[in-house]
């Protein structure tokens, strides 16, 4: 087999190896919270090691299955060398599904709530929390 140099595959399989090691997953832990096979986690990966795979192409529901699993989103298993941002798990399944109104109530919600924050803190408590802030 020939070496594969495709910049996409090669972003996914260094992104998807790096992840799933970060996570403390083996490739069959990986494929069984994503509900995929140990071998399309282990084509994808084999990429990295520069080998030609079958099928280093995975669809777009083999890559919202890896990201869930993951705990990211899809972009972050394509974005070269950054950082992914970690979902807030618990509010992202609680909103899931739900109509666009009922999401932007949640965010008015929310505001308020980190306004209330804001103000019931002392002038003192700001400057101090916002001097830590980097």
């Amino acid at each position: 087999m020939s070496d594969y140099h495709d910049p996409v595959a090669n972003r996914l399989a260094e992104r998807l190896c790096q992840l799933r090691k970060k996570a403390a997953l083996t490739q069959a832990a990986l494929a069984s919270r994503a509900g995929v096979t140990v071998e399309t986690v282990a084509r994808l990966e084999r990429v990295v090691r520069g080998r030609s795979s079958a099928n280093s192409n995975p669809s777009l529901d083999t890559l919202t299955r890896l990201s869930a699993a993951l705990g990211v989103e899809i972009h972050d298993l394509l974005a070269p060398r950054a950082v992914p941002r970690q979902r807030a798990d618990a509010l992202s399944a609680l909103l899931q599904g739900v109509s666009p109104v009922v999401v932007q109530r949640v965010l008015r919600v929310a505001e308020a709530l980190v306004h209330e924050d804001q103000v019931e803190r002392s002038p003192t408590e700001r400057r101090r929390s916002r001097s830590r802030t980097p």
